[in-house]
């Protein structure tokens, strides 16, 4: 054979190779980025929120970003325990004070946990596994710390959950929680919860066999961060899953920060004035310690002439009386907690009388304190 052959054949069975190669990789399953020895960073565009509000990151665990426990937090901890990233944790370099991944938790006294991906049994593209290694009760979840949170605002968080038992054992109690100071365990020493803070707050628990429900809990913030937990108790060891999948979390306070018609006794309001115009009227006052802010206001009705003649009286029954008749409105809450207080209400009429309330919400000893003025009165320009 001469030496263009012999180029000829090998350039051939190059070509052969390379096609069976390529056949190959087209036809195998494809592996989580985690069982392929690196994790995937997510688009920076698919980013859920600035770092500087209060958000739950990554709720969806879709963005195939994730990290061993035992390589970020406890060394000790086994191996081959995945969980989801701080979906802004693009080169892996966020401080652990700022740092909104998933950790784990278990119980003290109970069976550490396995976490895992899942992806055949996900609520979207991926979901967390979690179950004991051992043959016990699973007593444990998931955390993340939600930072920049506001003290005394609502916040709601929901996650869903199913139970996938496979032998004997046949419930489970699903849960969600929030930690209004931001309480949680020590993930880098001790990732063991050996118990729960009176400021955890836990939502309605439900046992979803074999289908994902929402799990919602909903608590007023003590702290500039709070802590969401997942939590269930199953029994069966390994072979008792546990599956969360599809969290949530938002700003819900109301409208009206409290109930216009059962407020407390006045107090913890000073400086308290009011300068009306003929369709405005601004009002400012004081509290000693940072608040929401927020009034309440309402017409007081005209003053009608005495009538003359002949008076006939009907009565009508029943005869309901809410606010002397007038429902309360309000300003729009001012969600920034000062110590200076300045609200315009808007609408009014001109040439009217009107009651007004001011509100404030804040921290008091650990607590949120609703603050408020006696009842006041002012009057529209004409």
């Amino acid at each position: 054979m001469n030496l263009s052959s012999q180029r000829l054949g090998l350039v051939v069975a190059l070509t052969t190779a390379m096609i069976a190669l390529v056949a190959l990789l087209s036809t195998a399953p494809h592996l989580p980025a985690h069982a392929q020895g690196q994790t995937t960073p997510p688009d920076p565009q698919a980013k859920t929120s600035p770092a500087g509000s209060a958000s739950l990151h990554n709720p969806t665990f879709d963005n195939h970003d994730w990290y061993e426990f035992n390589r970020r937090y406890q060394s000790a901890y086994p191996a081959g325990s995945w969980l989801p990233d701080d979906d802004n944790n693009l080169n892996d370099d966020i401080p652990e004070s700022s740092r909104q991944d998933w950790r784990l938790w278990f119980q003290n006294g109970t069976d550490i946990v396995e976490t895992d991906p899942e992806q055949v049994y996900a609520h979207s593209i991926e979901g967390v596994q979690i179950r004991p290694y051992g043959g016990g009760h699973q007593l444990a979840g998931l955390y993340q710390v939600i930072y920049n949170t506001t003290p005394c605002l609502v916040y709601q968080f929901q996650m869903y959950g199913q139970s996938r038992p496979e032998g004997g054992d046949t419930w489970a109690v699903l849960q969600v929680g929030i930690d209004q100071v931001g309480w949680h365990p020590d993930s880098t020493n001790d990732p063991a919860v050996h118990a729960f803070p009176s400021t955890t707050v836990w939502g309605p628990s439900h046992d979803y066999k074999w289908t994902y429900g929402p799990l919602t809990v909903t608590a007023e913030a003590l702290n500039t961060q709070i802590t969401v937990f997942t939590y269930a108790d199953s029994p069966g060891g390994r072979s008792h899953r546990i599956l969360w999948d599809t969290g949530s979390f938002q700003d819900v306070t109301p409208a009206m920060i409290h109930d216009p018609d059962n407020l407390p006794s006045p107090g913890g309001i000073s400086n308290l004035s009011v300068t009306p115009g003929s369709t405005t009227a601004q009002v400012t006052w004081t509290t000693a310690e940072a608040a929401l802010g927020q009034v309440y206001y309402r017409k007081l009705p005209t003053p009608g002439s005495p009538p003359t003649g002949t008076v006939i009286f009907q009565v009508y029954l029943p005869l309901v009386a809410r606010s002397g008749g007038v429902t309360w409105q309000a300003t729009p809450l001012n969600k920034t907690p000062t110590t200076s207080h300045s609200e315009t209400i808007t609408g009014l009429e001109p040439d009217s009388t009107y009651a007004y309330i001011v509100v404030s919400r804040g921290l008091s000893g650990g607590q949120c304190v609703t603050w408020v003025s006696s009842e006041q009165q002012f009057t529209t320009t004409p």
